[in-house]
C-alpha cells in the first residue's frame, strides 16, 4: 500500500484522545493498545485491549466526527496508518479487516448507547437529589414561615 505509513508507539503513549479530530484509522501490526472511555477521569472505563490484526479509529475516517474514545499503547506497538484516501485500497487488500471494521462500528454503537444510558441515569439521579433538596428547602421555608407567623402572633 503506497499511502500506508508505519508508526511506532511505546507503552502508555496516547495514540488517539477522546474528543480529538482524526483523519486516519490504524491497523495493529504488532503489540497491543488499550481503548478507554473517559480516560484519566473518575469514571474511566476500559473498553478493551486490541491486538494484531485489529483496527481502530474507523469511525473518524468514515464520519469525520471527534473520537469517542482514547487509545493508549499497552506495550510496544507498531501501527499501519490508513487515511480516508487510502481506505478503499486498504479494504481491497485486507478484506478480512472490512469485517473487523464493521464489527468495531457495531460494538462502538452499542458502547455509545450504553454510555448514553449511563449519562441519562446520572442526570435522573441528580434530578432526584435536586428534587429532595428542593423539598427540604421548601419544608424549611414552610417551617420558618410557620415559626415566623407564630412569633408575630398570627
Amino acid at each position: 500500500m503506497e499511502n500506508a505509513k508505519m508508526l511506532q508507539f511505546h507503552a502508555d503513549e496516547i495514540i488517539m484522545k477522546e474528543g480529538g479530530i482524526y483523519e486516519e484509522m490504524y491497523k495493529i501490526i504488532s503489540g497491543s493498545v488499550a481503548v478507554y472511555i473517559r480516560f484519566g477521569e473518575k469514571e474511566e472505563h476500559l473498553i478493551g485491549i486490541y491486538s494484531k490484526p485489529k483496527c481502530f479509529g474507523e469511525t473518524h475516517v468514515l464520519s469525520g466526527q471527534p473520537s469517542i474514545y482514547t487509545v493508549v499503547a499497552y506495550d510496544e506497538v507498531l501501527l499501519m496508518r490508513i487515511t480516508k484516501d487510502s481506505l478503499e485500497e486498504f479494504i481491497r487488500n485486507n478484506p478480512r479487516n472490512a469485517i473487523d471494521i464493521m464489527q468495531n462500528m457495531v460494538h462502538t454503537n452499542m458502547l455509545m448507547q450504553k454510555n448514553i444510558d449511563l449519562l441519562l441515569d446520572d442526570i435522573y439521579e441528580k434530578q432526584d437529589i435536586n428534587k429532595k433538596r428542593t423539598e427540604d428547602i421548601k419544608n424549611k421555608i414552610k417551617q420558618y414561615r410557620m415559626n415566623g407567623f407564630h412569633l408575630l402572633g398570627v
